[in-house]
């Protein structure tokens, strides 16, 4: 159905924006080598955003600064999954109304560039794919499958009624749709399917909307990548003018007519857990690479990321060596928060410098406030194998371990329980994914290791005995994003313990966020053990972003009003803190941290999290094993001192190893 604004949407704009050229009637074409719109020569600098990363409340300050920078036209992916988290039902809705989005951007005179996949990528959970479709154990994704052709025509059905109203020719802002993601770089290079998407899009928004493609720029990507009809494009980082040439000598071999287009020029680069050094590009290489590409070539770009935002809940993707860190802020222009950076005002300045540009840069945005709440006391709510009764949900009886898939649970942790009969020393799980915290009676074991840049622990030493309870709690770092898609999570495979296979096991979905009850006596000698559940509050008189410090604490999850704002792990890195906006905040607030491998955070038994105005990142040198080691314990000697304003005054009168 179409929504109000939607409908009203061409009217205000033949008022409001005509010299934009929105509007009813409005065209977008491919010519000999340029882009038309409305038959006139056209030029796009976009920038990344993804409105699935950012809250809504902050949607128009992030599009605001984006069309100060100068920047005429924004990029984004439509995640399926973010959409269609269970079959058939849809959500458009508050975070996820794709609609406001590009009203908004339209408001901020921002044309838009749509890449409705169905495949997506961008370092997210599964690529953009329901996580529901690995169910169907040998359906075979992103091909020409039968059965998966009809998943996606029924979420294109039900994603492009809401984007056919936002197309230009209806009076909306969107120029472009794309088809697929790098799908050059897929192992299948299956055409029909490519076919068949393009075919897909086209008779729900017709054959004159422009469709289009990015690939990498070598010849295996853009011969499986490019679909007849498709207007063809590349992406690449900032790099010498040589290999610009290179890049676009390739291109033009695909399609020799059209403009020149770099779908993703990298001014920043992700961030993986457990990453032991910066990878980001030069701000004169940034710079140069795009004056080059515009001037040189006559280009058309997009600058991917040019706001990154934050990857909440557990919607973060992951790869076969580590997943990327909670944070998306991807060293862009304008951070993780929303603050202008000496990138962003660099970009602005060389785009100030273009003769003619239609849009030029407007005043320079303020940051937004930053508040530190300081110092919260955290009540130890309990253990995870006291309160499993408490936390758990959607639970399920088997003879052996189900997978995360087989328990209709989509992300996060699941904790499995079985009761021994027998004792023995060693447990053993041949495969799993991704991470499996063992507790015997609530004592803490250790961690089995599936992968972590190349160190795997498949093997506990556990020194269990007849009667005890075995408590294993998986978690899932993120379904891999890139490549492979069949990324099954939980226990995969039979659990031993000295040869002899467990049998017997209860499985349920684990929420921390649902504690409540009677807080729990913290014993000192437990502090750096894991396992651990705490519950605070704390005032928020003014509702200004912040940023939780978890330098002292191992790995966990964090919420707050119920929020699910990410992963920690201060025992990697290099993210140290976590982003906290301003709307996610009220008068009171209630925090809850899982502590998955122990804390130092706890003098006296009582525990504190501190919440600070700015971020921190700590690159450290690769150690493969030390992210997955308990806290070590507190000397009591005074060895050094940290920022009072950072960390707690148990952190100023003791050091740890």
């Amino acid at each position: 159905m179409m929504t109000l604004y939607a409908a009203l949407l061409p009217l205000f704009l033949l008022s409001s924006c005509s010299a934009l050229h929105f509007g009813p009637g409005s065209t977008f074409s491919i010519g000999d080598s340029d882009f038309l719109l409305n038959g006139k020569p056209f030029r796009y600098i976009s920038g990344g955003v993804h409105y699935f990363r950012i809250p809504s409340a902050l949607w128009n300050d992030r599009l605001q600064r984006i069309r100060a920078a100068g920047l005429n036209a924004i990029q984004f992916y439509t995640p399926w999954n973010f959409h269609e988290e269970r079959p058939g039902e849809f959500n458009f809705k508050g975070d996820r109304d794709i609609g406001r989005f590009l009203e908004l951007a339209r408001d901020n005179e921002l044309y838009a560039l749509v890449r409705v996949g169905p495949y997506t990528g961008g370092e997210w959970e599964n690529g953009g794919l329901p996580w529901w479709i690995l169910k169907e154990k040998d359906i075979k994704m992103r091909t020409h499958d039968p059965r998966f052709l009809r998943l996606v025509d029924r979420w294109y059905k039900a994603l492009l009624e809401h984007l056919r109203p936002l197309l230009l020719k209806n009076g909306g802002n969107v120029l472009m749709l794309q088809v697929e993601n790098e799908y050059g770089e897929y192992w299948t290079c299956d055409h029909e399917y490519t076919e068949w998407v393009r075919d897909a899009i086209w008779n729900q928004v017709g054959k004159d909307v422009v469709l289009y493609t990015t690939d990498q720029p070598y010849e295996k990507s853009l011969s499986c990548g490019t679909v007849a009809g498709v207007f063809p494009t590349i992406d690449f980082g900032p790099a010498s003018h040589s290999d610009i040439d290179s890049a676009f000598a390739l291109h033009r071999r695909f399609y020799q007519r059209g403009p020149y287009v770099n779908s993703e020029l990298y001014p920043g680069w992700m961030v993986k857990w457990g990453q032991s050094e910066e990878r980001n590009p030069s701000l004169d290489l940034v710079i140069g690479s795009s004056n080059y590409i515009y001037s040189r070539y006559n280009a058309s770009f997009n600058y991917y990321m040019f706001h990154g935002g934050t990857n909440f809940e557990f919607w973060v993707g992951s790869q076969p060596d580590s997943s990327e860190i909670t944070s998306y802020d991807y060293y862009a222009p304008i951070s993780e928060a929303g603050d202008i950076t000496f990138k962003y005002t660099a970009i602005r300045n060389w785009i100030k410098s273009i003769p003619d540009w239609s849009h030029p840069p407007l005043a320079l945005p303020k940051n937004n406030t930053k508040v530190a709440y300081g110092s919260v006391q955290l009540n130890h709510a309990g253990h995870i194998f006291d309160l499993r009764r408490n936390v758990t949900e959607k639970c399920a009886m088997s003879v052996d371990p189900l997978s995360f898939e087989e328990m209709d649970v989509p992300f996060g942790y699941v904790l499995y329980e079985t009761n021994l009969t027998a004792g023995g020393k060693k447990l053993s799980i041949a495969d799993f994914k991704d991470y499996v915290y063992v507790y015997v009676d609530g004592d803490y074991k250790g961690v089995l290791v599936d992968g972590f840049y190349g160190y795997q622990r498949r093997s506990l030493e556990v020194n269990a005995r007849p009667g005890q309870t075995l408590i294993l709690v998986v978690e899932n770092r993120g379904r891999i994003s890139y490549d492979t898609i069949n990324d099954y999570k939980g226990i995969l495979s039979k659990v031993f313990l000295d040869g002899q296979v467990l049998s017997g096991w209860k499985q349920c979905s684990l929420n921390p966020e649902k504690v409540n009850g009677p807080m729990a006596e913290l014993k000192f000698s437990d502090l750096w053990k894991g396992g651990n559940i705490f519950v605070g509050t704390f005032d928020a008189p003014i509702k200004a972003d912040t940023f939780l410090d978890t330098r002292g604490w191992g790995k966990g999850q964090v919420y707050i009003n119920g929020r699910n704002i990410g992963r920690y792990w201060a025992k990697a890195g290099p993210q140290k803190t976590l982003y906290i906006p301003g709307c996610f905040l009220k008068d009171k607030n209630r925090i809850v941290v899982m502590e998955l491998l122990g804390t130092r955070m706890c003098p006296d038994s009582k525990c504190f999290a501190n919440f600070i105005d700015y971020p921190v990142y700590e690159y450290a040198a690769p150690d493969s094993t030390k992210p997955f080691d308990p806290p070590a314990s507190p000397k009591v000697h005074i060895k050094y001192a940290y920022k009072i304003d950072i960390l707690s005054f148990w952190e100023i009168i003791a050091s740890f190893k």
